[in-house]
């Protein structure tokens, strides 16, 4: 298989998270979770994160990214490496069983997928620019660019880190998976799941 491929098996479970998460947010669900991680901390009379970096965003994410890859490895995990559609050996991972390497592997990767978000926020608290948004003119779209970015950047590098699959993953995969970001950006926001771009 080509790398692009293995990229897009790689990360179909995060993707899928992304969108559970968007619905929680949207239908306030886990409200209890919705505490931001700054704590509420300022900056220079800035919050440091700001409101919408929260501890439920870590749980969804991750949770959902580790459940949506255990799907993915009990159904498609055997398949895919006999394909050739892994990165890397991932039922190694747990000593053989694709559906705990699966869960293993995205629950990493949906970490860091979170992780990938806070520098940018911390960057637009300091440069005044609200939570949710992007800013205006040439600032607002390098921050809509970095947007789609960040967290897939943080995300695969993380997962490469942890489990070694090649570099040139995370390398074609920033850059597709971006497209895929704003993609299913634009996607929720045109149903009404996104608020903002």
């Amino acid at each position: 298989m080509g790398l692009l491929a293995q990229v897009l098996w790689l990360a179909i479970p995060v993707v899928v998270a992304g969108v559970v998460h968007m619905a929680v947010v949207k239908r306030r669900v886990l409200q209890f979770l919705a505490v931001p991680l700054d704590g509420g901390a300022r900056l220079g009379g800035v919050p440091v994160l700001g409101p919408n970096k929260t501890w439920r965003g870590v749980v969804v994410m991750v949770a959902a990214s580790a459940t949506a890859g255990a799907l993915q490895g009990a159904l498609g995990g055997g398949w895919a490496h006999r394909v050739g559609l892994e990165c890397f050996e991932v039922a190694a991972v747990s000593g053989g069983s694709a559906t705990a390497s699966y869960a293993a592997v995205n629950a990493v990767l949906g970490l860091g997928y979170v992780l990938g978000e806070l520098p940018n926020s911390f960057a637009k608290r300091r440069l005044g620019i609200d939570a949710g948004l992007h800013g205006r003119g040439v600032l607002g779209r390098i921050f809509l660019g970095v947007d789609q970015l960040d967290s897939v950047l943080v995300g695969l590098g993380l997962g490469a880190i942890v489990f070694g699959y090649p570099w040139r993953v995370v390398l074609l995969g920033t850059v597709a998976l971006a497209m895929v970001h704003l993609g299913v950006t634009v996607l929720l926001h045109q149903t009404g799941v996104k608020e903002r771009l």
